[in-house]
């Protein structure tokens, strides 16, 4: 009894790590919400730097980070979701460590490969694409889809009355993530009207 509940704990704390790395996939969102009184001085201090330019690195490197955080976590995200193979580092988790074994990869090779080029390293292309446009809605809806339906196939592999640890993780973690997109439509009717 006590291997199993030492592996329900882990496979819990797997579940609660997967959904703390959600939750960073809405950091630009975010950004835009709290930031959005400033986005014409953000638009206006790229094109000439005023008096304020402390300001402007402030909030331009907030942006940045947030952009960053978003797109690395999509991408990790996306890594996840491939099951494990011989050559995956054995300290990587896969949703395949809770017994999905089907993929679940979203990103296309070349929405990869840009945020390979552009984001996640040092390159030549980065240089030349800094100022690199992202349809971020499109990436964060494609991962909330698949991070939902890998949540929802945990609630229901993972029953409550068995595995009760890693069913609340797994609850909670989707319970929040609809949370947040309830409010991402509600922000983003308001934009519209």
């Amino acid at each position: 009894m006590s291997s199993l509940s030492g592996e329900d704990d882990h496979l819990a704390e797997l579940v609660e790590h997967f959904g703390s790395r959600l939750f960073l996939v809405f950091s630009y969102f975010f950004f835009e919400v709290e930031f959005r009184k400033d986005k014409e001085f953000v638009e206006e201090f790229v094109k000439e730097p005023g008096p304020d330019i402390i300001r402007g690195l402030r909030v331009g490197t907030v942006q940045a980070a947030c952009l960053n955080t978003t797109l690395l976590t999509i991408r990790d995200i996306d890594d996840f979701f491939k099951p494990r193979a011989p050559e995956t580092r054995s300290d990587d988790l896969k949703a395949s460590d809770l017994g999905y074994n089907e993929g679940l990869e979203f990103l296309t090779k070349s929405e990869r490969q840009r945020i390979n080029k552009i984001i996640m390293h040092s390159t030549v292309t980065a240089v030349k694409n800094y100022d690199a446009s992202w349809d971020i809605q499109e990436l964060i809806s494609k991962c909330v889809s698949q991070s939902l339906h890998f949540l929802n196939w945990v609630i229901m592999n993972y029953p409550g009355e068995k595995h009760p640890k890693i069913w609340a993780a797994a609850i909670k973690n989707t319970e929040l993530t609809k949370m947040i997109l309830t409010y991402a439509k509600r922000v983003n009717a308001n934009k519209a009207s």
